[in-house]
């Protein structure tokens, strides 16, 4: 069973675990993913969409995606995915969750000792003046707006609070993230193609360390051959094995 087999490598590593999601773990929350055949890269130039200055100069373009694509996370649930992590983070098993989703479902789950290190959609920021503005005043400003770009009151244009093409990693939330990897004797890849750096060198480092890599993806990933397992499993049954097998083994987890 492979629920087990993943549960008492966990055990085998308790407290000195890792998890890292990619937008395989949040696809069935209805969110769409970016790098497969059908994802939004398949449709939309990357460049053009997230790339820092052509959001700077032509706002719209950015915008005009995010009302149908980005600020719908707002009304997304987590799924049986982010539920898993978050238990497993609560009984202990896990020392946290570094995610390059900027979806809120981690956080909407329970995680707690999350990494965000491609940035959050629940907030935003003045580009001229500074001021933080919610996700749903992103997207009221912008429904409001005659061409669909959210600006703040001062007249500056509002930057959600993701990281575009261009721009530097959230200093705060790498720190986290290294913090996480140089604490783990395991790392646990879930939904993650481990095609976009840094995050792909995550880890590395682990295994530089003489940790190990578990990978749970339907595809095949770029670190395959240094994996001690993987799951080739559809995402949401293996949570939900997971799920099961931990309420049954609960007493004796809380024991310990």
């Amino acid at each position: 069973m492979d629920s087990k087999i993943f549960l008492d490598k966990l055990k085998a590593h308790a407290g000195k675990v890792a998890i890292l999601t990619g937008a395989g773990v949040s696809t069935p929350s209805g969110i769409p993913d970016f790098r497969s055949p059908n994802g939004i890269y398949s449709k939309y130039d990357p460049e053009e969409l997230f790339g820092l200055d052509n959001f700077l100069s032509h706002p719209s373009y950015f915008y005009k995606f995010a009302a149908d694509n980005i600020f719908t996370m707002k009304d997304a649930k987590p799924n049986v995915v982010h539920h898993m992590v978050a238990k497993l983070e609560s009984l202990h098993l896990i020392n946290g969750v570094i995610t390059q989703n900027i979806d809120m479902l981690h956080k909407k789950a329970g995680s707690v000792n999350l990494a965000e290190v491609h940035g959050s959609i629940e907030k935003g920021h003045c580009l001229r003046c500074g001021r933080v503005y919610s996700l749903d005043e992103m997207y009221n400003l912008t429904s409001n707006s005659p061409d669909k770009v959210a600006r703040c009151e001062c007249g500056g244009i509002i930057k959600p609070d993701i990281i575009f093409f261009g721009e530097p990693l959230s200093e705060s939330e790498i720190e986290k993230a290294y913090a996480m990897i140089e604490s783990s004797t395991l790392i646990v890849a879930m939904g993650t193609s481990l095609a976009v750096y840094p995050v792909a060198s995550f880890p590395q480092i682990v295994l530089r360390n003489k940790g190990e890599l578990v990978i749970v993806n339907m595809g095949a990933t770029q670190l395959d051959s240094e994996a001690s397992l993987i799951f080739k499993v559809p995402l949401e049954h293996f949570a939900q094995e997971v799920l099961s097998l931990l309420a049954y083994t609960r007493p004796a987890l809380d024991s310990k």
